[in-house]
């Protein structure tokens, strides 16, 4: 017999099988549809001296994120998520030019429309980049001669980032 619950509208689903990758909860992830949805969603006041330091390391991260249009290899929507997650705790102005801007608007948006989630497949490139790197730190910590701490604490630190993004950022369906 399947498992399965019933979700909002009276559908029966299947709960996953999966274990790292979809959760139930994660399909329930509404699409808000206009940037005046995602504004109200996430936009937050604050304090006036906190609203100028969240805006003010929220710029540092714009200019990097402007910085990597003309270096290869280095990120761009990267820098401006954590720019625009300050923006809409501080400034709402600020939030809504980081949504709608030419450069970075559009993959902003399409992040913050859909609850903040990233596609399965988005999920696993991750994962298996952050793998492929600590390996290599271990390795190099291992042949500059580290008595073992070193390779421990990049492990340790490689568990609990894996743990992070397959558990606790939501999984959509691919676009």
């Amino acid at each position: 017999m399947d498992e399965g619950f019933e979700n909002w509208g009276g559908e029966v689903v299947r709960l996953s099988t999966q274990f790292m990758f979809e959760r139930p909860r994660d399909r329930f992830v509404k699409t808000l549809r206009t940037i005046d949805e995602i504004v109200e969603k996430y936009a937050r006041q604050t304090t006036p001296l906190r609203r100028k330091l969240y805006v003010g390391i929220g710029i540092i991260f714009v200019i990097c994120a402007i910085i990597g249009i003309w270096i290869p290899g280095w990120p761009t929507v990267s820098w401006m998520v954590p720019a625009a997650y300050l923006f809409s705790i501080s400034d709402e102005k600020y939030f809504r030019w980081s949504l709608t801007n030419k450069m970075f608007g559009a993959k902003l948006s399409e992040y913050y429309a859909n609850g903040k989630s990233l596609p399965k497949h988005a999920k696993q490139g991750i994962i298996a980049l952050i793998t492929l790197m600590s390996a290599l730190s271990i390795y190099i910590t291992d042949v500059s001669g580290d008595p073992g701490y070193g390779q421990v604490t990049i492990a340790v630190i490689w568990a609990m980032g894996i743990w992070w993004i397959a558990r606790k950022v939501p999984t959509r369906d691919e676009d």
